[in-house]
């Protein structure tokens, strides 16, 4: 088992170190964007059938836990939050800036959110990009467990794929 965190903890540094070669001192930009579900069963659903589709006033305790998250975003990292929500599912996307370590802190505290004061809803997925002033300079994609991110290799003519688990 301490072989395994030894080994998380070993790929998100090699990640960090990449993310700071790209970033050359640089502040970078990470946009977030978040996919979440109800963890609930069929009243979510019956509830969703009963509005129209595109309702997004809807109260109930997963919109409550979203609004939460949201709000924890909003004022930890001083974040404009761009959420779509519906009764049963949706997306909170923002965007943050700073050093390579502070973002993926960042993205590690979002999830940590997600995973401990959200009772209603599940990270369904998340994708996002990494960008060097106006340059995309990674991608990745993942869900609450592992991330894959992409980034240009030390040469510039290949990419780097790196696997960091939670």
């Amino acid at each position: 088992m301490f072989s395994k965190i030894k080994l998380g903890i070993e790929e998100w540094k090699k990640l960090e170190a990449d993310l700071e070669r790209i970033s050359s001192g640089a502040p970078l930009e990470l946009i977030i964007n978040l996919t979440l579900v109800a963890s609930g069963g069929e009243e979510e659903e019956e509830e969703e059938e009963h509005h129209h589709n595109h309702v997004h006033e809807i109260d109930n305790d997963f919109t409550r836990e979203v609004a939460k998250l949201i709000d924890y975003i909003a004022h930890t990292y001083n974040a404009h939050v761009h959420p779509h929500v519906h009764a049963n599912h949706g997306s909170v996307m923002f965007a943050v800036k700073g050093a390579p370590k502070d973002l993926l802190k960042a993205l590690r505290e979002v999830l940590d959110f997600v995973k401990l004061n959200c009772e209603k809803c599940l990270l369904h997925s998340l994708d996002g990009e990494f960008h060097l002033g106006e340059d995309l300079s990674g991608i990745y994609f993942g869900d609450s467990y592992k991330i894959t991110v992409i980034v240009p290799a030390e040469d510039g003519k290949r990419l780097k794929v790196h696997e960091v688990h939670f």
